[in-house]
């Protein structure tokens, strides 16, 4: 394979090599094949789903630019849908709470008992004033307009000069509540009372994370980066390894994107996707000039991991072992925890899962996120991206608290921010494209503004549309 040599170091730390322009990323083996070859029981997670997913009808660029689809969203997946709003631990005492604004809505979020969260329209019945517009702890919602006066379960407690007010009683002037659900630590909310049962809502996610419960981590880092994109296109961009070839071709010699396996669950009630693509196994446009020992150097060497011996790496099964074990014992001594049961995928493939519509729990050790993708109020052409890095609590203790988050602005870099290291390069190779994905659909002939979508390597965006289309009564 021809391949351009770079003349400096890359942001790895290593010399790297980029693939020549206008290659596919088709590959095999398959990922299946790699991790048979660790020769250990393959995870739940990580076993095969099925059938590729098929286009239901096309794509259409006017659903990222036309404001008409905000308004759409509003009415079938923001009013209906059940969607993440917060980590437990961003309101750990009673009283805790902070805001969950989704375009023109605004919830408050709760902690109104050691173990009950509450969630409510954050409204004041008297004259519609936001009740909460920062995270703060208070033993009641008191409005800053006039005082009136809430208790942690929204029951109404005082009004001033109640006299005055013949109409108001407690019925039907408490906050108004919505839904609430939690799993794995975080908390999810629905405001349409009609909605699916919760639990259905997850499908298999639970039994998926069943070996790695997201209960039991905490928040290292907080980034929130605002993007001059569509929310939509700003979280597909994390759907599919496919990008990686052009995009991230610094870290080929160890990620092998190409082998990247896709899954697609969905039941009707829930609607859920998987990605998982295997480290320290050359990616398949690099493999004849990067070996096993040098996947495995590269990847201990962006880990901080003790680097390994040119003896003792031979083989991809072999390269993969020694990392496991090395990136194994490292989180062991870091958390206490024995993670001796664990098979060598947790700790080196990157395991990503999709709960519709916009919420990305990681798997295992490899990379340990967190995602959420959100509109920024109604503009189309700019988004909110979460991530957080997340770590196992350390046994016997409790877990630290929730970091300040970092606030990124749409012209600020995350390559520029010390605090993410390499994640913060990473980022912004994707960041990179985003900004002129949302240009080029502008520019589209007018007849050609569609997308054209891989079968299998972007099958989880079509997953994607076919709900959004279902959802939103688009043909």
């Amino acid at each position: 394979m021809n391949v351009i040599p770079l003349r400096s170091m890359g942001a790895y730390g290593f010399e790297v090599t980029k693939p020549a322009p206008g290659t596919s990323s088709v590959g095999k083996p398959s990922y299946a094949d790699i991790v048979g070859g660790d020769n250990q029981p393959v995870p739940l997670i990580l076993q095969p789903s099925g059938q590729p997913v098929e286009v239901e009808g096309l794509i259409s660029f006017d659903r990222y630019i036309d404001p008409k689809f905000v308004d759409l969203e509003v009415e079938h997946l923001w009013n209906k849908q059940w969607q993440i709003a917060c980590r437990e631990e961003d309101i750990p005492n009673v009283g805790d709470r902070l805001t969950y604004d989704i375009v023109d809505s605004s919830f408050i979020i709760v902690r109104s008992a050691p173990d009950e969260i509450k969630a409510f329209y954050n409204s004041c019945p008297h004259r519609g004033r936001r009740l909460c517009d920062h995270a703060e702890n208070r033993d009641d919602f008191r409005c800053p307009f006039h005082a009136w006066t809430w208790n942690l379960d929204g029951g109404l407690a005082w009004v001033p000069g109640e006299e005055d007010f013949p109409s108001v009683s407690k019925e039907h002037h408490a906050l108004q509540e919505v839904r609430v659900g939690r799993w794995g630590g975080n908390v999810f909310i629905n405001p349409d009372p009609d909605a699916v049962e919760f639990k259905k809502s997850l499908g298999p996610i639970p039994a998926m994370f069943a070996d790695h419960p997201m209960e039991e981590r905490y928040t290292v880092l907080h980034l929130r980066k605002q993007v001059r994109c569509n929310w939509k296109l700003t979280q597909e961009a994390f759907m599919e390894g496919y990008h990686v070839l052009e995009t991230h071709w610094d870290g080929m010699p160890f990620f092998g994107s190409a082998y990247s396996q896709y899954d697609n669950w969905d039941d009707g009630d829930s609607h859920v996707n998987r990605l998982v693509t295997p480290s320290v196994a050359p990616d398949m446009w690099v493999q004849d000039s990067v070996t096993p020992f040098e996947s495995a150097r590269q990847f201990c060497a962006t880990m901080g991991l003790p680097l390994p011996s040119f003896e003792d790496i031979h083989t991809v099964a072999q390269a993969r072992e020694w990392c496991a074990v090395q990136r194994r014992q490292a989180l062991e001594a870091e958390s206490g925890h024995n993670l001796s049961d664990k098979p060598h995928s947790y700790f080196l493939d990157m395991t990503k899962a999709f709960v519709f519509p916009n919420h990305h729990p990681w798997w295992g050790e490899a990379l340990a996120w967190w995602y959420r993708f959100l509109p920024v109020g109604r503009d189309t052409d700019l988004s909110m991206m979460e991530v957080r890095i997340t770590a196992r609590i350390p046994k016997g203790q409790s877990a630290p608290p929730s970091p300040t988050p970092i606030d990124l602005g749409p012209d600020d870099r995350t390559c520029d921010c010390e605090a993410l290291g390499v994640v913060g390069h990473i980022l912004d190779q994707d960041m990179s494209n985003l900004v002129e994905i949302q240009k080029g659909l502008k520019a589209a002939k007018p007849d050609k503004a569609f997308m054209t979508l891989a079968r299998y390597q972007e099958s989880n965006i079509r997953h994607f549309h076919n709900v959004y289309n279902k959802l939103l009564g688009i043909s």
